[in-house]
């Protein structure tokens, strides 16, 4: 024979109850305990340049706001613990309301949303015009369409990946100059101009200055075509 439950609070018949040392019903539950812990107040971090947003000190590609609520507020989740989010704007504040479903125990949360702007680390670097290899194209021949096909793939790469672009491309009297942010950048459009021509490849470095006692330096490269 089963014997019926009873809620110790409230006293209603229920199947089931819940908690570790205090049992209770699922309306009672939520009174007593916290299915998550949610501040009352949730900072997003997001890039004033490209918009992206800081988790766990990653800039992510993550632009809508669905979307940066859905990685933020997972931060707070817990096991066996379904959110469902809502936001709305009230006094030029944001706030989101928090839905949590865990079996037959729900309850609700409220919190201010702010969101902090600053330039992500990509984003300073190109703005302060940083560069760690510097291409020189040159050659007897016309170097437009070269310096054309360098621009084309070095924006397919920044697409891939924000950290690899092209800081600069300048026109001097000898052809062109292009810096770039990564030697891994540099390698990738030095093979496709393998691939197009046969050009003659020369490295030397340039010293950047010092970073932590040690000497920092800046490849370059000479790519001649005749």
């Amino acid at each position: 024979m089963e014997l019926s439950k009873f809620c110790p609070r409230c006293g209603r018949e229920t199947d089931e109850l819940y908690g570790n040392k205090k049992k209770l019903c699922s309306e009672c539950y939520p009174d007593k305990n916290q299915l998550l812990e949610i501040p009352d107040v949730v900072e997003i971090d997001i890039c004033s340049t490209c918009g992206r947003m800081r988790k766990h000190g990653e800039w992510i590609e993550e632009y809508t706001l669905e979307e940066q609520l859905g990685a933020r507020f997972q931060e707070f989740g817990e096991e066996e613990v379904d959110m469902e989010l809502q936001y709305w704007e009230e006094n030029e504040k944001m706030f989101v309301r928090i839905h949590a479903i865990k079996g037959e125990i729900s309850d609700h949360y409220a919190t201010e949303l702010r969101f902090k702007k600053e330039q992500c680390e990509t984003c300073s670097k190109f703005s302060g015009g940083f560069y760690k290899v510097k291409l020189q194209v040159r050659g007897n021949t016309d170097l437009e369409p070269i310096s054309n096909q360098i621009v084309d793939k070095a924006a397919e790469l920044t697409n891939e990946n924000r950290k690899e672009f092209l800081s600069n491309i300048e026109r001097n009297e000898h052809g062109f100059n292009v810096f770039l942010s990564t030697d891994d950048m540099a390698k990738k459009i030095l093979n496709e101009l393998k691939g197009t021509y046969n050009p003659d490849v020369k490295r030397s470095y340039e010293l950047m200055g010092e970073q932590d006692g040690q000497e920092v330096y800046r490849n370059v490269i000479a790519v001649r075509f005749d």
